[in-house]
């Protein structure tokens, strides 16, 4: 277009001349007027293309930061969940301990009393003058040394019970500390990310 005007402006008069030369203007400034709009057009678009791959990361960024927290929630739903039970049976193993010692106590003293009351019973065996009587005695003694030796056996029973309770017990307690660290060690990672969240 541009060489058409210009070969007109050639073989122009004067007059005609100054025509082209108007015409010539307006089509250079209407051109350049549309290179700098287009150029301008471009701008925004790069300027929104940016602020949008900005947007896109954010909500990336968002939802994998969401992931990570409903997972470690779930962790600490179980943890918990694991420590309670943990503890429940570390309390009733505890509970039944107690019991067993407190058993194995009176047991202890009960056995002391009876023993007493053994050699009494033997020294009034001893003493009686009356046969029959001596033997009516001797029948109670025997029944006597047996309650003595079933309490005996049943005071053997509980140490082993307690031996066996206690070390359970301690293995209990071992697996309830892991499970507390685990615990300790999931909210600490959860607000190591709040903390990077934010």
């Amino acid at each position: 277009m541009f060489n058409t005007i210009i070969r007109n402006l050639q073989k122009a008069s004067t007059i005609n001349r100054f025509f082209y030369l108007g015409v010539f203007y307006l089509v250079l400034t209407g051109s350049m007027s549309a290179q700098t709009t287009a150029a301008r057009a471009e701008v925004p678009q790069t300027e929104e293309k940016q602020m949008l791959q900005t947007v896109l990361n954010e909500v990336r960024q968002l939802r994998q930061t969401v992931e990570r927290a409903q997972a470690n929630t779930s962790r600490l739903q179980i943890a918990v969940e694991r420590l309670r039970r943990q503890q429940e049976q570390v309390d009733r193993l505890a509970i039944q301990l107690q019991h067993t010692q407190n058993e194995a106590e009176m047991l202890k003293s009960s056995k002391a009393e009876m023993e007493e009351q053994a050699k009494q019973m033997e020294n009034r065996i001893q003493q009686a003058a009356n046969e029959e009587h001596r033997q009516m005695m001797q029948a109670e003694f025997k029944e006597f040394k047996n309650n003595l030796a079933q309490q005996m056996e049943r005071e053997t029973q509980l140490e082993e019970l307690q031996t066996k309770i206690s070390a359970q017990l301690q293995s209990e307690r071992s697996k309830l500390d892991e499970l507390s660290n685990l615990l300790d060690s999931v909210q600490r990672e959860m607000e190591s990310q709040q903390s990077g969240a934010n």
